[in-house]
Formats: C-alpha cells, structure tokens, sequence
C-alpha cells in the first residue's frame, strides 16, 4: 500500500511566526501543537506521540470533544483504520472558524492545508476499502466451504427423507405402530 508524502507532512516544520497568540496560548505554543499533530499522523497515529498535552489540545479543536480521557479518544479514533477515516474527514471539514487572537483556528486551517497537500485521507480510506474487501473475501471463502461444499451421498436405504423399508415389513410395522397408540 503506498504512503503519503511525509515530506509534506512533517519535513517543513510550523514556526511560530505563521500564528497568532491568544491570551492563553503563544505563537510557539501553536506551532508546537502544528508540529505534534502532523508528526502524530505521520508516525501512522503511534500511541507513543499521542502525549497528554498533545490530547489536551486536541480535543478542543477541529471540533472534537474530550471522549472523557486520552484513552477514550485515542480509542474512538485512532485503534482502526475507521476510527482514523472518521478523525481526518472531521479535521478536514472542520469549518475553522473564530478569531485566531482568541481560537486555534489558524493552526487548524494549517494543518488542513498540510493533510490536503499530502492527500492522507485518500490513503487512509483506500486503506480501509481493502480492510473491507479482505473481510469480505475471507467471510465469502467460509461460507462457500459451508454451503457449496458437496454432501455426502445419501445411504442406499434412503430416498427423499424417508427410510425405505421393504414391502413385506411394512405391514408389521404398521401394526406395531397401531399397538403404541393403545
């Protein structure tokens, strides 16, 4: 499967003089949180990048909520391939709005330039379509072995679901079955 541009992604590093500061954050502030979320998809979302105060951050924007621990959005997002397909068409359609004196808006519009430029999401969701095919393939090879398998011949006794018992105990068996019923 081929990988995106990680050139594009993570060579160029975010400086602080692409951002705006906030009352609470500085412009280096922004551009460590740039860097860390694109060295974050890069390294193909290893728990090891995803540091606490990388999920503190995160989870307030690109509109995304706490998942009430990094645990928890680390699962929501980042354990499968659509997990990760759902992440990046959230950050990717995130609308960016505010004012970058008071919101990370303009690290977000960053990043989404960053992830377009090295079409990631089409890789991931290439990625999950052959997850998809693979899982159907292998449910299709199980179930043709279950149900085209060919059956083993009947006994020869046996014709369309009924034992075949000759003509002359029939009649003793009819009898036997008439004395039951008394």
């Amino acid at each position: 499967m081929r990988r995106f541009h990680a050139q594009t992604l993570t060579r160029t590093l975010f400086t602080e003089q692409e951002f705006t500061a906030t009352k609470f954050s500085s412009a280096a502030d922004k551009a460590w949180f740039a860097n860390a979320l694109c060295r974050f998809i890069d390294s193909e979302f290893r728990s090891a990048f995803f540091t606490e105060l990388l999920y503190g951050r995160l989870s307030t924007c690109f509109g995304h909520i706490a998942h009430c621990d990094r645990r928890g959005f680390f699962r929501v997002f980042f354990e499968d391939l659509s997990g990760k397909v759902r992440f990046l068409e959230q950050a990717l359609n995130h609308p960016c709005l505010g004012d970058p004196a008071w919101t990370y808006c303009d690290v977000e519009r960053a990043v989404q330039a960053r992830l377009r430029a090295c079409d990631v999401l089409a890789l991931y969701r290439a990625r999950r379509a052959a997850e998809i095919t693979s899982a159907e393939r292998a449910l299709l090879a199980r179930l043709r072995t279950k149900y085209d398998a060919v059956p083993a011949a009947p006994p020869a006794d046996f014709v369309a679901g009924r034992s075949v018992v000759p003509t002359g105990r029939r009649k003793g068996l009819e009898a036997a079955r008439q004395a039951t019923l008394f």
